[in-house]
């Protein structure tokens, strides 16, 4: 007696059926919406690397000044002395630059002898701003210093100020943001004779994170 012969299974009879490959239109279709999908992708990074990228901002001291003490009732003429410094800021970026209050201090013989905080601000897209910060320096800090004396005698007085702004800028719904610190310092002599100012020197640094 032989044995019956093996009977082969058809994958019906568990009550499955077979998997159909999909269609020509419709892998061409998925094929399409996946390289659609990719330029898309590839469009968006390309726009957030060259025109949302974040640019370093450029601060300018337009100028540094003092201001008459007799103008400023609050401020005794014999007590204070006010530089004025005249500040721009840039903003190179598609989006706007939104700043803190600007920080700016005056410096004789390396110490501070004043300081004074400016408003925040809004520098638009591709648009500067300027803004002017006043800073009250007594002049008992000066007098205090053994050297002021033979700098008044001698015609000219070397001060330095420093100026910081700090802010961020924001593009694509928040999608790209960067912190901004910009830094100006800067040189300038007083000539006694006349308290106008000569030979001002400025040096900006810019931090992005």
């Amino acid at each position: 007696m032989g044995w019956p012969p093996m009977l082969r299974s058809t994958g019906t009879a568990m009550g499955t059926t077979a998997v159909k490959p999909p269609s020509p239109r419709l892998r061409c279709a998925l094929l399409s919406c996946g390289i659609a999908s990719i330029l898309a992708a590839a469009a968006l990074l390309a726009v957030t690397l060259t025109v949302f990228r974040v640019r370093e901002p450029v601060m300018t001291m337009n100028s540094i000044s003092l201001k008459d003490p007799a103008s400023d009732a609050a401020s005794p003429p014999a007590l204070t002395l006010a530089v004025v410094a005249d500040v721009s800021v840039r903003n190179p970026n598609a989006a706007s630059l939104r700043y803190g209050g600007t920080e700016t201090s005056v410096w004789y013989r390396g110490r501070r002898v004043g300081e004074a905080r400016g408003p925040p601000g809004d520098a638009p897209a591709r648009r500067t701003v300027r803004a002017n910060v006043t800073v009250g320096v007594a002049v008992a800090a000066l007098l205090g210093d053994p050297a002021f004396a033979a700098d008044v005698a001698a015609g000219a007085v070397a001060v330095a100020t420093a100026t910081t702004v700090r802010g961020r800028v924001a593009a694509l719904g928040g999608l790209v943001r960067r912190r901004v610190t910009l830094e100006m310092n800067c040189t300038a002599t007083i000539a006694v004779a006349d308290l106008s100012i000569t030979d001002q020197s400025c040096l900006q640094r810019v931090w992005l994170r």
